[in-house]
């Protein structure tokens, strides 16, 4: 009863997370043209309460690597094929614009008596940062949507900035055509040219977005110095995307792909936290590139070892590590049970080079050749 309980929940959250942002965005663009709109109110509050949720939640699931780091091609294989499309390391500072964006939003679309002038924008210009990130977003991941495999984890990720786009144009045509509709009904009593310059200004939408604009600067001038005393880059908007590689704005390149092969301790050095443990180099291993650390090194040299003076014995230990090091090693799939695994197998690494250290005439020559040849 349990498993089936279980199963019909997997089965209905697989549905929410598949079908229903893309419904949504269908019924976003109906509603942007649409005289009578399907649910509008309904249908916004959905995409500004799943969407973001739905959003982080297949970030996460993808698991974007760095573009200074490799993508894993084997038993270990990322669930992405591509690099993170913004640089983790100013992550924090898109976000904070992106939240600064939506509630501004959701403020000018669910009041009930609208703003005074300033204030509504104010609002119009966080509207537009929103706007402005959506867009440099939708650039960032436009050169994987136009191939002939599109993979629909990318389309996905296209659908909350499509869908924050749609619903800020639907506010912002309805905002400023009240707002100018204002000024063109109540003329200003006080003659003054300032007075008249500023209503004849506000009296056309142009003028609204112009000042919205000029008003957006500081907010976010004051946001990005917070965001500086806390760690953040003042260029961070600008280098989450160019920091990275695979995409339209990217400006690195990336390491090549490197295949696990199966070997779980060739997992470890390359799928592990690389303050804990510590990628040397690339080697070589059955004419493919991998990554190894020290760890690995010595543990080959200890088996080459083995293998010269006691070949019996090679065969009983290399019949038990094909055994269990292949199953082990699909099981290696965060960088978590990489590093536990890479701190299990330091006391075996110590024994190792005190039995290389005891038995061999240069340990050290033997462990620096592991992996230097096909």
């Amino acid at each position: 009863m349990a498993d089936a309980f279980f199963s019909l929940f997997l089965l209905c959250f697989i549905f929410v997370c598949l079908l229903v942002p893309p419904v949504l965005t269908g019924f976003a663009v109906f509603n942007l043209r649409a005289k009578q709109p399907f649910h509008e109110k309904a249908i916004d509050i959905l995409i500004f309460t799943l969407g973001p949720f739905l959003t982080v939640l297949l970030w996460n699931l993808l698991s974007f690597r760095e573009w200074d780091e490799a993508i894993l091609i084997g038993p270990a294989s990322d669930l992405s094929s591509f690099h993170a499309p913004i640089a983790g390391a100013h992550l924090p500072t898109l976000l904070t614009l992106a939240v600064y964006a939506i509630l501004c939003l959701c403020l000018l679309r669910f009041s009930q008596k609208g703003f005074p002038p300033l204030p509504a924008a104010f609002l119009i210009g966080g509207v537009l940062t929103g706007l402005l990130l959506c867009l440099i977003l939708m650039v960032q991941l436009f050169p994987h949507l136009t191939g002939n495999a599109i993979p629909f984890d990318i389309v996905y990720l296209c659908l909350l900035p499509l869908n924050y786009i749609l619903c800020s144009a639907k506010t912002l045509r309805r905002v400023i055509a009240a707002q100018v509709l204002r000024f063109q009904t109540s003329p200003p009593a006080d003659a003054r040219p300032v007075v008249l310059f500023s209503y004849r200004f506000l009296s056309k939408s142009g003028g609204w977005l112009l000042l919205a604009f000029l008003l957006a600067l500081p907010v976010l001038a004051l946001l990005l110095a917070i965001l500086t005393l806390f760690g953040q880059t003042p260029d961070a908007a600008v280098r989450a995307f160019t920091e990275t590689s695979d995409w339209a704005l990217s400006q690195k390149i990336s390491p090549p792909p490197i295949e696990t092969d199966g070997h779980y301790l060739c997992t470890v050095a390359v799928g592990g936290h690389p303050r804990l443990v510590k990628p040397i180099r690339y080697g070589i291993r059955h004419g493919k590139r991998i990554v190894v650390n020290r760890q690995l090194c010595v543990a080959n040299a200890f088996e080459q070892l083995i293998m010269e003076r006691a070949p019996r014995l090679h065969r009983a230990i290399r019949q038990f590590y094909d055994t269990h090091g292949y199953p082990l090693s699909q099981k290696l799939t965060t960088p978590l049970r990489a590093d536990i695994t890479y701190l299990v197998m330091k006391p075996l690494e110590w024994f190792f080079l005190l039995c290389l250290y005891t038995f061999d005439r240069e340990p050290e020559n033997r462990i620096a050749l592991q992996y230097t040849k096909a």
